[in-house]
This record gives structure tokens, C-alpha cells and sequence, in this order.
């Protein structure tokens, strides 16, 4: 854990964070002081589900999953994202509880703030109230699209989705290690460990891509951009 009070420490954030633009700098103290900064290793839970909600969590930087686990006790990946972006803010609002966890898929930085500052924000400023209405409404039609797909596009279009996804939006390069491990992969589009192993066979034989270990290579992107379209 490391002292988030530093000199202009928020103001560092702004420039990353479209909802801090709109404070002024004695709103920008009083985010400050009700934030502290965390790194966390690849690996460690950040939010854990089923654990009382206080904070709203700001991922400065780093790669996270959002995933839940079911009646079934099985784990379900709802999102894979990245910093900057805020994530627990619906339940601290709606629930006393997490109803999802939070992991570290990389090295990552996040500023835990306090949820009485935040609501404090929150109800004294209107540019902000409306910044993050406008960012979670972004992320929950996003979201919507992407179970929508999971559902009814074909197992290989879903990997393919997937792939242009981590490209596009994650690394913003075609040529990445992966994130996750193959049974999380499973978990991300709804199948098993060992389709996950036969399309990376089948997409490498057809040189889609190139893989060694979790490295990928895309070589064929136009064909993925179909693929994904199944």
C-alpha cells in the first residue's frame, strides 16, 4: 500500500480520468483525501464477492476481470478491462454487498475512495454526477452486446471477437500475450479448457495466428474480422 495524499496526486489522475475534469480543486482535495492508492500483483483479488461494499474502486492502470460465480459455485467471466475506468460503483449504490469480484490479470495500480466523499461529489456536482451516469451507461450497453454475442454467435466467432477485442482495445497491437489461461479463456465465451485448445490449434493451423505459449500473433486479421461475424 502506498500513501495516496501526495501533492497534486489527483490532478495527475484527471488526466486519465474524464470524470474528474469536471471538479474544481477543492473537490479535487476532498477526492484526495478520501482516496488511497493500492498496487496489486497479477493474481490478487481486488473486489471480492459477497464482501460488504465501502469503496468505489478506480483502476488507474493495469488489466482486470470482472467475473462471478454462479449457484453452481462455477466462475463466470462477465468482463475483461482495463485502467483507466471505475468499477463496484452500482453495487456500492444498490447493494450492501460485492455481487462480482474484481481480479488482477496484470500488475495493477487502483485508488480506493471512500464512499461518503464520492456520494459527497456526487450530490454537490452535477457535471460529475452526469460524467459517470454517461460512463457506466457506455459500459452496460457494451456489456449487453457482449452477452448478447456470447449467447448466440458461434464458439469460433466469439474466440475471434475476443481476439480482436484484446488487439483493438486492450493492447492496441496484434501481437500480445494473452491474459488469461485457457480455462478462463473457457470461462470468457461459455465453453471448456479443451475447445479453447482446439480453436487455437484450428486458427493456427488455417494462419490466423501465430501462437507460442500465451504469445499471439494475428497475420490474418481481415479473415478474423469475418470469423467473428459467424
Amino acid at each position: 500500500m502506498r500513501d495516496k495524499n501526495k501533492e497534486n496526486s489527483c490532478k495527475d489522475c484527471a488526466v486519465k480520468s474524464k470524470t474528474v475534469f469536471s471538479l474544481n480543486d477543492d473537490e479535487l482535495d476532498i477526492l484526495c483525501k478520501n482516496s488511497t492508492e493500492i498496487l496489486f500483483q497479477k493474481g490478487e483479488r481486488i473486489i471480492k464477492q459477497g464482501t460488504f461494499t465501502q469503496n468505489i474502486v478506480f483502476i488507474k492502470s493495469g488489466i482486470i476481470k470482472m467475473h462471478l460465480t454462479g449457484p453452481i459455485n462455477k466462475d463466470e467471466i462477465m468482463k475483461v478491462d482495463k485502467g483507466p475506468v471505475f468499477m463496484g460503483v452500482p453495487d456500492v449504490f444498490a447493494n450492501k454487498i460485492h455481487t462480482y469480484s474484481i481480479t488482477a490479470l496484470s500488475d495493477t495500480t487502483a485508488c480506493f475512495i471512500e464512499f461518503a466523499g464520492y456520494k459527497h461529489l456526487i450530490q454537490n456536482n452535477g457535471k460529475f454526477a452526469l460524467e459517470i451516469i454517461n460512463t457506466l451507461s457506455e459500459a452496460i450497453v457494451a456489456h449487453f452486446q457482449f452477452c448478447v454475442s456470447k449467447i448466440q454467435k458461434q464458439l469460433i466467432a466469439s474466440f475471434a471477437e475476443s481476439l480482436l477485442y484484446f488487439s483493438n482495445y486492450i493492447f492496441e497491437n496484434d501481437e500480445f500475450v494473452i491474459p488469461l489461461t485457457r480455462v478462463e479463456f473457457g470461462e470468457y465465451i461459455g465453453t471448456t479448457r479443451e475447445t479453447i485448445t482446439k480453436i487455437i490449434h484450428d486458427f493456427s493451423a488455417d494462419e490466423i495466428i501465430e501462437i507460442d505459449g500465451k504469445h499471439i500473433k494475428i497475420i490474418n486479421k481481415q479473415l478474423l474480422h469475418k470469423i467473428s461475424g459467424i
